[in-house]
């Protein structure tokens, strides 16, 4: 393991060797005692190694399903300060607002989204999903070690020729740094292009490059240089 970690096993070897059958060599007490010690780079060992690449073809256990449809009324954080707050008419719901899109309760990504839905003329409504709770629209995915979780994906929109897109805002890029901070976008891109693929669903993970918005719905890579992220007019 990197880090520290490796530093500790060269130190130890010679213990660790006698324990044939031990992670490390180490008394109960003195176990607890390195794990305490390290508790934050044990935590980013751990989130490093179940970022890695999986594969999201097979699950050990089949998700289960159920039906979504978007909630009668829902809660949405609001920023009080919000200036010449305007209602977003292309919102699922009524009265909903710029208040409801600042960046006190919004990512830049998000921000950006919903105004260039407002600003089109092809769209019949936009659905900010939730994050958490069985009332919210959510597709399993598979970390590095195989464990599943749920995925819930940013918006759902709805266009006035009847198609559904799934999209997903990140982190973009911002003076050349990598402003995403979900070390599992990797795994949540696969799965989610998986399901799309297997639904017909139109789809994409959406991200902010000096203030534009870019898309992906293909091959995931992390550089926005990348072919693969393109304008979003492009594609939705």
């Amino acid at each position: 393991m990197p880090g520290k970690l490796k530093l500790f096993w060269r130190d130890c070897s010679e213990r660790v060797r006698t324990q044939r059958k031990k992670l490390l060599a180490l008394e109960t007490a003195d176990f607890y005692a390195f794990v305490i010690n390290n508790e934050h780079l044990l935590k980013e060992e751990f989130r490093a190694v179940t970022a890695d690449m999986a594969s999201q073809t097979s699950f050990s256990i089949t998700p289960k399903t159920s039906p979504f449809q978007i909630p009668e009324q829902d809660f949405f954080k609001y920023d009080p300060g919000v200036k010449g707050e305007i209602e977003y008419l292309s919102n699922a719901y009524h009265e909903y607002t710029s208040g409801f899109a600042t960046s006190l309760v919004r990512s830049t990504s998000e921000q950006l989204f919903e105004q260039y839905c407002e600003g089109r003329d092809d769209i019949e409504w936009v659905y900010k999903n939730g994050d958490t709770g069985q009332q919210y629209f959510s597709i399993v995915y598979l970390d590095g070690i195989q464990y599943q979780w749920l995925f819930y994906a940013d918006y759902i929109v709805m266009k006035k020729d009847g198609t559904v897109w799934i999209i997903e805002t990140k982190g973009g890029e911002s003076k050349g740094k990598d402003k995403n901070i979900d070390r599992q976008i990797a795994n949540k891109f696969n799965a989610f292009r998986d399901y799309a693929e297997k639904h017909s669903l139109h789809w994409g993970f959406v991200r902010d490059k000096d203030n534009r918005l870019y898309i992906n719905n293909t091959v995931f890579a992390k550089d926005m240089a990348d072919e693969h992220w393109v304008a979003i007019a492009d594609e939705f």
